[in-house]
């Protein structure tokens, strides 16, 4: 059996915390490599918005909250939280050793709201790639970073699972990474306890011969528990757990707490960390810490103040949470059998195969742009809507009669084109060049009235079939990103991100449905062009000219 060693702590509940254990990963369990015992989750979900200004709201960068707060997580007595949103450019080294110091440990969220694969209009480009490898070299360094969550909830409905193969892309990329830079924190994946998809999606993460496509761990968002008198059974907490009972990797109920009849007592922890399911899942993390406009709050706190407000909730919490010590088994006495899974086959609700899109390469991209004849602009900017527009509408139509294959995908066939990987100002700078190559060079289809293109009449690059050869840029060294600070206002005030800032959450059907507050943690950051780009991939299959 190979262990997966995790730079992580194991919290041990006496008055003052003491030295703090290395855990390992053995089969579908979290053990303490020390003692042998099976470590169990027993978190909250962390994301204080309240009085924050910038544009990337990251609690791990606020001293003062930290040190605020990390009294409340020892009252309570947890040993683990969840974060949904931080900025890598920031310094995190007094919040996470106060968090140390308190015998907590983090689980990071990776996308952040200017780079993140949207459900809507997915791609896996080398922008995305570069700011996900910041984000895990940052706080890898920190020996309380429990696990990487590399997307949650991106996939919520039948009619966006392409988007899990780009997830499912990344989830191998950063792998890839972190090996290469020695470092064996887990990443994994969380879903939205959606009916339709839970299945595919549990096998999908977790099939498949390369283990770097493989999740470390499975998140579940649910809250199909509501109400003082709902049961493991009555809230269908039976069935929601039924499909990791052989599962081969650790599942952890990623957020939990319906707010349908309040005060929430929390009961639902007691079978989380009971005999209902302590023999399947690695613990859970309550949604949330800090009141916001979705009022599953604790206590009321303010970005930078030292104030704090304790809500009716906190005290149930801490009643329940005190009653439960879940003991598992020990390491030496668990030989797991389990498989990795079966990939979920094409169906109506599933159409994502097993072929996964391609290694970003920045070499590959750039060889690309060097090879072209007509190119935009050097000063063509996304920031400007109206122009980015006037680009998308422009593809559309010129892929509605060219092939666009280089730069499209179909999830459903496995297929992903040479330079797919490409950020999507580079991919509509390919389309121009291929509308300018077919129509033999006349100047005049390299010109438009609303945005600036320019033609180069000799290229540096004179064969474009060489640059899909080039090595991608998985294990490079992630080049310091600005954006986080000089991009406009996030987009997407609808589903159509990969929701990761919490929000409000409806249970009416037992699951949750990822509505979102206003500020959306996950948008595209070529938003314009990634969905003018998605459109031409849907006009080529119904004109049958891409694939």
């Amino acid at each position: 059996m190979k262990f997966l060693s995790l730079y992580l702590f194991s919290l041990l509940q006496t008055s003052a915390f003491a030295s703090l254990n290395p855990l390992v990963i053995k089969g579908s369990k979290f053990f303490d490599s020390v003692t042998g015992e099976q470590f169990y989750f027993k978190g909250i979900n962390y994301q204080p918005r309240t009085g924050a200004t910038s544009k990337i709201q990251d609690p791990l960068a606020d001293e003062v909250g930290c040190k605020r707060d990390a009294k409340i997580f020892a009252e309570l007595k947890i040993n683990s939280i969840r974060v949904y949103e931080t900025d890598s450019s920031l310094n995190h080294d007094v919040c996470m050793k106060t968090l140390e110091d308190a015998g907590v440990y983090v689980m990071i969220d990776v996308p952040t709201p200017f780079y993140s694969v949207n459900r809507e209009d997915p791609s896996w480009d080398i922008d995305m790639l570069n700011s996900h490898k910041l984000k895990v070299k940052e706080f890898s360094k920190y020996k309380n970073v429990v696990a990487f969550i590399i997307g949650n909830e991106v996939t919520n409905s039948k009619l966006n699972t392409p988007a899990s193969a780009f997830i499912k892309a990344a989830l191998r990329d950063i792998k890839t990474y972190l090996k290469s830079i020695k470092v064996s924190i887990p990443v994994g994946y969380v879903d939205n306890d959606d009916e339709d998809i839970r299945l595919s999606l549990i096998s999908y993460f977790n099939c498949g011969d390369d283990q770097n496509a493989r999740a470390d761990f499975y998140g579940i968002n649910t809250y199909r528990w509501c109400g003082p008198n709902a049961t493991f059974k009555s809230s269908s907490f039976d069935k929601m757990i039924e499909p990791f009972k052989n599962y081969s990797i650790p599942s952890i109920i990623t957020e939990f707490g319906c707010i349908g009849d309040e005060p929430r007592k929390f009961n639902e922890f007691k079978s989380i960390l009971g005999p209902d399911m302590e023999n399947i899942s690695s613990g859970g993390l309550v949604y949330e810490y800090s009141q916001e406009e979705n009022n599953y709050g604790l206590v009321k706190v303010s970005y930078g103040n030292s104030d704090i407000e304790k809500l009716k909730d906190l005290e149930n919490l801490k009643n329940v949470l005190s009653s439960i010590n879940p003991k598992g088994i020990k390491m030496n006495n668990y030989n797991p059998s389990n498989k990795i899974s079966d990939c979920p086959p094409i169906s109506d609700n599933w159409k994502v195969s097993k072929n996964l899109p391609p290694s970003p390469s920045e070499e590959a991209c750039s060889c690309m742009i060097d090879s072209l004849s007509c190119n935009l602009d050097s000063e063509f900017s996304i920031s400007d809507s109206s122009k980015a527009k006037s680009l998308g509408d422009t593809l559309s139509y010129i892929c509605a009669s060219i092939s666009c294959s280089d730069v499209s995908h179909n999830t459903e066939k496995g297929e992903y084109g040479d330079f797919s990987f490409c950020n999507p100002v580079q991919r509509s700078a390919w389309i121009l060049n291929a509308n300018y190559i077919n129509q033999k060079k006349q100047n005049s289809t390299c010109q438009f009235n609303n945005f600036k293109t320019e033609i180069i009449n000799s290229p540096k690059n004179k064969d474009i079939t060489q640059c899909n050869k080039l090595n991608n840029s998985v294990n490079n060294d992630p080049k310091s990103d600005n954006s986080n600070s000089t991009e406009g206002d996030s987009n997407n005030d609808d589903e159509g991100s990969n929701n990761n800032d919490g929000g409000s959450k409806n249970s009416d059907e037992g699951s949750s449905t990822s509505t979102k507050s206003s500020n959306q943690s996950n948008s595209q950051k070529y938003y314009t062009l990634n969905l003018a780009l998605s459109t031409i991939v849907i006009t080529a299959l119904f004109c049958g000219v891409v694939y």
